[in-house]
Parts: C-alpha cells; structure tokens; sequence
C-alpha cells in the first residue's frame, strides 16, 4: 500500500522550530549585548536582561512544547493507522495520512483510496473494552453499573466526516458518484472493542485481514478516478498548509 503523509503537519512544525530557535538567538544576543554594557548604565543593562529572560525563557519553552508535540504528532498523523492497514492492503490502495480538507473536521485521521472506493477513516485510541451494538456504543467499567453508553459515538462521528468528506468532493471534482463510506478505526492493541451486528465499518488490530478482506470484494473504483481524487486530496492538503504557514506572518 503506498503512503503518502500530509504536508500541513510538516510545515507548522518548521514554522514553530523557527519561532521557537528566533527567541532563543534574541536572548543570547540581548546576554552578549549585557556582557559589554558599562555597569553604571542602569537603565540598558535592566532592559537588556528583561529581553534576555523573555526570549530565553519564551524560547525554551516554545522548543519543549514544540518537541513534546511532534512526539505526539508521530501519532496524530496516523502512523500506528499506517500499521494496522500497511499489512492488509496491496499497491492498488493508498492510505493518506491526516489530510487536510476544507470544511471537514479534523477527526479526519487518513483516507484510504482503492478500488474498493473512499474509506474516511476516524481513529480512536481509547483503553479498556467496548461493545458496538448496532450503531450504539457501550463501554465495560468493570463494576456493578456494568456497560454503559460511551460520551461520544464514533460511527456518528464518522458519518459527519465521511458527509464532510462528500461535501467537498462535490465542489472539488466533477465526480460526485466515486463511493465514500466511513470507517472507524482502533489502532491500538489496548482498545478492544465487541462487535455485535455494528452498523457501520469497524477495525481493529484484531479483525484488520478480514475488514480488508470484506471491503475487497467488491470493485467500485478504477484506478484513473482514485489517482484524480488522492491528487485532489493532497492539493487542498497543500493550499491548507501554505494558509496556515502565511497565517502568524499576517498576524
């Protein structure tokens, strides 16, 4: 299966480094300048170590936030999604890791493109056990109370993605008719989730070869129309990213 990894996430990482590393230089620079100031200049030397301690102390928490969240966004950007699918596909699919779509909610955590048609994929990396009974979710505490309802429905949250994805695929290409269905996924071996009759396309670490399997068997896209869409997907992933790099220079 080829992978393809958004462009927005590695443009806002540079552009935090390059804030983050700016204040940094700034504070040095204000320590040298402190270093040759005479000290019977007050004022100066007081102005220079309040920019000393602001860009120092601004920029070294900026770096420790900007690398704490990178190490996040490993994640984020659906690696461990690249994980459970890479295994179950061939080269005929393409997994497109956290685009970026005008108007779709960020709950988008990939696209899998293939002759089997659009999956917009919604992942979820809760702990413990859950059952989906229908298009209901229930969560096992573990105690008297027993299952009870989730806070939050993936398979609703999947169908607002999927609406979305469909949304603007109506104004990106003429092609309404290319096939989108969504998909929830848990990536992780910590989630285990109970399928009973679920309404809905559900994967885990454990039913991943027969989910691929299923959703094989049935050729609703041909190769030319998966190229126009995944070339239409990157190029709003694209036009996202260079908005939101242009954005703290408009500001």
């Amino acid at each position: 299966m080829r992978l393809i990894h958004p462009v927005i996430v590695r443009g806002m990482r540079t552009n935090a480094l390059s804030v983050a590393l700016g204040m940094l230089v700034v504070g040095g620079a204000a320590v040298v300048l402190m270093a040759l100031v005479p000290d019977n200049r007050v004022a100066p030397v007081a102005l220079l170590g309040l920019s000393a301690g602001l860009g120092l102390g601004v920029g070294a928490a900026m770096l420790w936030r900007e690398t704490r969240a990178s190490r996040r966004r490993r994640h984020e950007i659906g690696d461990d999604i690249a994980r459970l699918l890479t295994p179950a596909f061939d080269d005929t699919y393409t997994l497109v890791l956290a685009p970026r779509l005008p108007g779709v909610p960020p709950d988008l955590a990939a696209l899998l493109v293939g002759p089997a048609g659009v999956r917009p994929v919604v992942a979820r990396r809760w702990r413990g056990r859950y059952r989906v009974r229908g298009r209901g979710w229930e969560l096992d505490t573990r105690s008297r109370a027993g299952w009870i309802p989730t806070f939050t429905n993936p398979s609703f949250d999947a169908d607002a993605v999927a609406d979305a994805v469909t949304r603007w695929l109506r104004k990106a290409i003429d092609d309404p008719s290319i096939p989108i269905t969504p998909a929830v996924a848990f990536p992780r071996p910590y989630s285990t989730v109970v399928l009973e009759e679920p309404v809905g396309e559900i994967v885990t670490t454990d039913n991943a070869p027969w989910w691929a399997q299923s959703i094989g068997r049935v050729q609703r896209l041909d190769a030319h129309r998966a190229a126009r869409f995944v070339e239409a997907v990157l190029s709003a992933s694209e036009a996202t990213a260079a908005a939101q790099r242009a954005a703290p220079r408009v500001a």
